[in-house]
């Protein structure tokens, strides 16, 4: 199945770089996203936001593994931590890149590999599951506890199969259509105000 699967997905790939109006379903999102490609300045101003929340996962993280707090189990080894944590700084580069170009397409080729990082990350630390959750609030204040203390192993997995099925549509979809838009914008502007027939 699987060398079925690459081979077709290349195919298309290769099929929109070289005409994307071969496939409308991408080329009428790409129109879209096209038009609205440059960021707005409180979209722009935005982006920084996400870099803070991201650099918070990763202090959450490195606090569970360094205090150590019983999160980890044995099981999580140096594979593992290069996963975690390679998952969590793959979301920085297309937020990064946006911030300093203006716009959205440029970062949605970062978004395409962190998302094929997030499937392998995913996929292996579902399989493996280093993680007791019972320890998992423990790096918050006692009083702050209870907003993520809910969280158990069975809901972990649950996230974790959905984001091993997910990443692998968006690490394809976000590929597809960062070549689309490019590929529209690359081109000339449509006439919006096209010249009228002649009439009888």
């Amino acid at each position: 199945m699987i060398r079925n699967i690459v081979p077709t997905s290349l195919g298309i790939i290769m099929g929109v770089a070289e005409d994307s109006s071969e496939f409308p379903w991408i080329w009428d999102r790409a129109e879209k996203e096209a038009k609205a490609d440059v960021l707005s300045f409180p979209e722009r101003m935005g982006q920084p936001f996400a870099i803070v929340g991201l650099l918070f996962l990763i202090a959450f993280v490195a606090i569970h593994q360094t205090r150590p707090t019983g999160f980890f189990t044995d099981e999580f080894g140096t594979v593992a931590a290069v996963l975690l944590y390679g998952q969590l700084l793959a979301g920085m580069p297309p937020v990064i890149v946006r911030f300093f170009t203006g716009r959205k397409n440029p970062g949605r080729l970062f978004e395409a590999g962190g998302m094929a990082v997030t499937f392998v990350a995913s996929f292996y630390l579902l399989v493996v599951f280093p993680f007791n959750f019972a320890h998992f609030a423990e790096p918050l204040p006692g009083s702050l506890e209870f907003l993520i203390d809910w969280v158990s192993g069975t809901f972990a997995r649950l996230i974790l199969g959905f984001a091993v099925l997910m990443s692998a549509i968006f690490s394809i979809h976000n590929l597809l259509l960062y070549l689309a838009v490019k590929k529209r914008l690359s081109e000339p502007e449509l006439d919006a105000h096209p010249s009228k027939s002649s009439e009888p």
